[in-house]
C-alpha cells in the first residue's frame, strides 16, 4: 500500500457542477493539485494521480487517432482493476461516451450491449482479446500491444474534450432483468452532481481509501470510482466476484480501507466472512445500493466496521442518479424495519403524485417523482421512451417518474415497493416486498425475495426463495410459515417456500429473478373423510401452517423437520393417546398411512426404537447415518431424500424415544450400532456419516469394522468436534471446547458444565443431573432431547479417540475451529475438509443437506459405490 504525503497541495474540494465544466476538466485541476497522491490502486497495482493522468492522456491521444470522429462509443472490455479505471479516464478525455462491457457478463449479454450501445470500438487487453472479438464486429485495440500507442507523444498536451455539463460521458445499460436491456445515457453534469451527493453523504476527503467493489459499467460503481478521483482520494478497484468475501475481508483491511461502496448483499456477507471478535478498524464508512436494506443489515455490519463507523443508504436508478441518502451514525439508533430513502441530495428534488398526477401532502403514500436538471440525457437510440420517461413540468423543470410508491414523513422519503410489483392473489391486492419484510423479520434469514408465480388456467400464487442466515439455525419451513401466519393476512403468505443457499445474482449483484428455480404448487389431494382422517389433518394443518392438507400428502415434504415431527408425536400423544416413534411417521409419512396408524393405538407395527430407515430399496451401497447427542435419526431424512433410491438407515440414542437405559460409552453405543448394521448389510464396503457427536460414533464404528477385517470405504463427518484425542494433539477437552464456544452456546455452554476438571460449574447442576437421569427418568418435550444431549456431553468427555487410516470426509460448518493439522494423528489416511457456509445445527437441514448430499454423492461416485 502506498502511504500518503505529509504534507498536501491544496484542493477545491468537489462542490456544484457548475465549478466544472465536465469530469475532464475536474480531473485536470484535481491532478494540478495533488499530482504525487496516489490515487487508483489494485493488488499488484498503483498509479499517482500524475501517473495516472499521464498513461491516461498518452492513450487518450492514441485513440482519438485510432476511432474516427463522431463514429459512436467507445466501449472498454478489461477485467475490475486499476489499468481499467485509468482506460477509461482516457476514453473520457477523448470526449467519446465510454459503456464498460463487464467481462463477468454472459457473452450474449455483452453482444447485445454492443448492438445497442452502436460501439465504435472496442478497448481490451490480451486476456479479453478473444471475448472482445466475439461479442462485437469491431477490431479490438489492445492496450497491452504495443502498435496502439505508437505514434502517440511521450507526454502529450491532451486538451479536454469539448463537451459540456449536458453531454453523454457514458451509457450504462439497465439489469434486463424484466426484458431487453436499456442504455442510459450518462452525462457530464449528472455525474459531477452526483458525485457531490456521494462525497456530501459519505463526508469522503482527500486522506480516504476508497474500495471500489461494484463493477464500472454499474452506476454506482462507476459514480463512486469518479467520485474518489474527483475528490482526490484513492480508488482501490478490487473484484469481490474473483476474491470471494472472505478475500475482500483480507484485502480491505490489509489496504487500511476507509470507506466503501457496495449492494445490501455484500454488506451484510461482510460480517459472517470475518473471524469472531475481528473488526475493519479502519472502516470508517459503508455506503449501500441497489436494493432495499433492513435495519438488521446494519446492526448486523457494525461489529465489522471501526468503532465510530456510519453506514448511509443511497437511493437512486440509472435515470436520475441518486436522489436521497440517509445516515445512520455510531450512535444512532437503528431502524427496526427497512431503512428509510432519507433526505435529498444536492440539486434533486422529489415529490409524491397520485394516480391522476396530483401533488399527495405529506404522509399520504404516492408515485415518486424526481425533478433536477441534473437526470439522464435519456436512453440512447430510443428517442419515445426518453420522450415517455423525461418530461418537462409546468415550471419548466426537467423531471422523471420513478416506478417507486413512497411516503414522504417530516421531509424523510420511504420507499414502500414498486409501483409494477403488486400482484392479485385471491382478489386482493399483495406488495411482495411487505411479505419479503415479514420473512426477514427474523434472525434465522439472511436474504428473502417474493415473486409471483402466474401459470395459464391456474390462480397466481407468491413463492417465497428464502436464504438462511450462515450463523443462525435454520427455521424449518413449517415453522416459517406459521410465523408469516400470525403476522400476515392468509392470502398474503407465499403457497411455496424454497430454502436456498444463496439467491441467483446478476454481474451487477442484483437479484436474478429469471434465474430462481422453478416454484411448483402443492396440488390438492383427496381431502380427509373419516373420523381418524379428519383430526390427525387438523393437527397436521396447525403444525403446518397450512389451510389443509390432502390424504396423500406427506408431513415432512410439506416443510416439516425432526423438530416438527417431534412436537406433532407429542401433540398426538396428549390428543389420541397414542405414544408413536419418528420411525412410525417414517414407516407411515402421509395423512392416509398415519391417521390408520393413529387409529391402530399401540396395537401398530412394531419398530425397532434405535434405528430409521430413511432412504430408498435400491442396489446401492447402504449410508449409515449416526444422530448427534440428543438428536432424532429423522433428522437426516433431508440428506436422504438426495440420495435417490440408495437405502439409508439412521441410529439414534438407545432410549430417547422409549424408555430405556442409555448406553453410558461410546464404545456400547457403537456395539449396539454395529450389531445392527451387520443385519442390514453383513460385508463390506460400508460408508458411515456421523453429525456433530455422532461423527464420533462413525469413526469408532469404521475402527471396529477395519479391525474385523471389513473395508469401511468411506465415513463422512459434519462437523464433529476434535474431543477425547490423544494427548499428541495437545488439546485438552476444556481447550477443545473453549475453541468450539463462538460457534454454538449452547453446545460448549453444556460441554464446559460436564467436564471432568472439578464440579459442573454453578447454575449447570441440573443438566447435570438431568443427563444422569436420561433414558431412566422421561421428561416431556424438548426437555428430553436435552437430557441425552447432555448425557451424550458426559460420554464423549471420557472417550479417548484411536487412530483410523481410511478415507474421511469432514464437512465444516462456520468457524470450525479445526483444519487437517489437528486431526492427522487421529486420522492419517486420506482426509478432505469442505467448508459449508452455515452453523452446525443446520448442515443436516435444507437447503444445506442437498449441499451435503452433493459432496456424499461425488465421493460415492468415484468409489464406483
Amino acid at each position: 500500500m502506498t502511504s500518503s504525503l505529509a504534507v498536501r497541495p491544496t484542493l477545491a474540494p468537489l462542490a456544484d457542477p457548475v465549478d466544472a465544466r465536465s469530469v475532464a476538466h475536474r480531473w485536470r485541476a484535481v491532478v494540478t493539485a495533488v499530482g504525487c497522491r496516489p490515487a487508483i490502486t489494485s493488488p499488484g497495482r498503483a498509479y499517482s494521480y500524475r501517473e495516472a493522468d499521464e498513461r491516461s492522456a498518452r492513450l487518450g491521444a492514441a485513440l482519438r487517432s485510432r476511432v474516427p470522429a463522431g463514429s459512436g462509443p467507445i466501449g472498454l472490455l478489461l477485467g475490475h482493476d486499476a489499468d481499467c479505471l485509468v482506460t477509461m479516464l482516457a476514453v473520457i478525455r477523448t470526449g467519446r461516451p465510454v459503456v464498460v462491457l463487464d467481462a463477468h457478463m454472459p457473452a450474449d449479454r455483452l453482444r447485445t450491449i454492443a448492438d445497442l450501445g452502436r460501439l465504435a470500438a472496442v478497448v481490451t487487453d490480451a486476456g479479453h482479446a478473444g471475448a472482445a472479438t466475439a461479442v462485437t464486429d469491431c477490431v479490438p485495440l489492445v492496450v497491452d500491444a504495443a502498435d496502439l500507442l505508437d505514434g502517440a507523444p511521450t507526454d502529450p498536451d491532451l486538451p479536454d474534450p469539448a463537451v459540456g455539463l449536458d453531454d453523454p460521458l457514458s451509457i450504462i445499460f439497465t439489469s434486463g432483468s424484466t426484458g431487453r436491456p436499456k442504455g442510459v445515457v450518462i452525462t457530464h453534469g449528472q455525474t459531477l452532481n452526483d458525485g457531490w451527493a456521494i462525497r456530501t453523504s459519505m463526508r469522503l476527503t482527500g486522506d480516504d481509501r476508497c474500495a471500489t467493489v461494484m463493477p464500472l459499467g454499474f452506476l454506482a460503481g462507476f459514480d463512486f470510482a469518479l467520485t474518489a478521483l474527483l475528490c482526490g482520494a484513492t480508488a482501490h478497484v478490487v473484484d469481490p466476484r474473483d476474491l470471494g468475501v472472505a478475500g475482500l475481508v483480507d484485502e480491505l483491511r490489509q489496504e487500511a480501507i476507509t470507506a466503501t461502496f457496495c449492494t445490501p448483499h455484500l454488506a451484510r456477507s461482510l460480517a459472517p466472512a470475518m473471524p469472531a471478535g475481528s473488526r475493519l478498524d479502519a472502516l470508517r464508512v459503508v455506503a449501500t445500493a441497489g436494493e432495499a436494506v433492513h435495519g438488521r443489515d446494519v446492526t448486523a455490519l457494525r461489529p465489522a466496521m471501526a468503532h465510530d463507523g456510519v453506514f448511509v443508504n443511497v437511493t437512486g436508478s440509472s435515470e436520475v442518479a441518486s436522489f436521497a441518502a440517509f445516515r445512520v451514525e455510531a450512535d444512532d439508533p437503528v431502524p427496526a424495519g427497512p431503512v428509510p430513502a432519507g433526505t435529498p441530495v444536492p440539486n434533486k428534488h422529489y415529490h409524491l403524485v397520485d394516480e391522476d398526477g396530483v401533488r399527495v401532502p405529506e404522509g399520504t403514500p404516492g408515485h415518486l417523482v424526481i425533478t433536477s436538471r441534473y437526470l439522464s440525457g435519456g436512453y440512447c437510440t430510443d428517442p419515445e421512451l426518453t420522450a415517455e420517461r423525461f418530461r418537462i413540468d409546468e415550471r419548466g423543470e426537467r423531471y422523471h417518474r420513478q416506478s417507486d410508491t413512497a411516503r414522504i414523513d417530516d421531509g424523510v422519503l420511504t420507499l414502500l415497493g414498486r409501483d409494477d410489483a403488486a400482484v392479485k392473489v385471491r382478489g386482493y391486492f399483495v406488495d411482495p416486498s411487505e411479505v419479503e419484510h415479514a420473512i426477514r423479520d427474523s434472525p434465522s434469514v439472511h436474504e428473502v425475495v417474493v415473486v409471483p408465480v402466474k401459470t395459464p388456467d391456474a390462480p397466481t400464487f407468491l413463492a417465497a426463495y428464502v436464504v438462511p442466515d450462515p450463523r443462525a439455525a435454520v427455521e424449518s419451513v413449517a415453522a416459517l410459515r406459521r410465523r408469516l401466519r400470525d403476522r400476515l393476512p392468509e392470502y398474503m403468505v407465499p403457497a411455496v417456500l424454497v430454502p436456498l443457499a444463496a439467491l441467483p445474482r446478476t454481474e451487477r449483484g442484483k437479484v436474478d429473478r429469471t434465474a430462481l428455480p422453478p416454484a411448483h404448487r402443492r396440488p390438492a389431494g383427496a381431502p380427509p373423510t373419516t373420523q381418524w382422517e379428519l383430526v390427525v389433518a387438523d393437527l397436521w394443518s396447525e403444525l403446518l401452517g397450512l389451510d389443509g392438507v390432502g390424504l396423500d400428502d406427506d408431513f415432512m415434504a410439506m416443510g416439516a423437520d425432526s423438530l416438527v415431527a417431534e412436537q406433532m408425536l407429542a401433540a398426538a400423544a396428549d390428543r389420541f393417546g397414542v405414544q408413536l416413534v419418528t420411525s412410525d411417521l417414517v414407516e407411515s409419512p402421509t395423512l392416509r398411512e398415519f391417521s390408520r396408524r393413529i387409529s391402530l393405538g399401540t396395537s401398530s407395527l412394531p419398530t425397532h426404537p434405535d434405528v430409521v430407515a430413511l432412504g430408498g430399496r435400491g442396489a446401492g451401497t447402504p449410508v449409515f447415518c449416526f444422530a448427534g447427542g440428543g438428536s432424532l435419526a429423522l433428522g437426516f431424512a433431508p440428506i436422504a431424500s438426495h440420495l435417490g433410491d440408495r437405502p439409508v438407515y439412521a441410529f439414534q440414542a438407545h432410549g430417547l424415544e422409549w424408555r430405556a437405559t442409555p448406553d453410558r460409552t461410546v464404545q456400547a453405543a457403537t456395539d449396539r450400532a454395529l450389531a445392527l448394521l451387520r443385519v442390514l448389510q453383513p460385508r463390506g464396503p460400508y460408508v458411515l456419516l456421523g453429525h456433530s457427536f455422532g461423527g464420533l460414533l462413525a469413526l469408532e464404528a469404521a475402527r471396529r469394522l477395519s479391525e474385523a477385517g471389513e473395508e469401511v470405504a468411506l465415513v463422512a463427518m459434519l462437523d464433529t468436534f476434535l474431543i477425547g484425542g490423544p494427548a499428541s494433539q495437545q488439546r485438552s477437552p476444556s481447550e477443545a471446547v473453549e475453541a468450539a464456544a463462538p460457534r454454538s452456546g449452547r453446545i460448549a455452554g453444556a460441554l464446559r458444565g460436564a467436564l471432568p476438571a472439578g464440579l459442573p460449574e454453578r447454575g449447570q447442576w441440573g443438566r447435570h443431573l438431568r443427563g444422569r437421569l436420561a433414558g431412566v427418568v422421561p421428561f416431556r418435550g424438548q426437555r428430553q432431547f436435552d437430557a441425552f444431549f447432555d448425557h451424550t456431553v458426559r460420554i464423549a468427555q471420557r472417550h479417548r479417540l484411536q487412530p483410523w487410516d481410511g478415507d474421511v470426509l469432514l464437512l465444516a460448518a462456520q468457524d470450525y475451529p479445526y483444519r487437517e493439522q489437528d486431526w492427522a494423528p487421529l486420522l492419517p489416511g486420506r482426509l478432505q475438509v469442505r467448508d459449508l457456509a452455515c452453523e452446525h445445527s443446520s448442515m443436516i437441514r435444507e437447503p444445506h443437506a442437498s449441499t451435503v448430499a452433493e459432496h456424499l454423492r461425488a465421493e460415492l461416485a468415484a468409489r464406483e459405490l
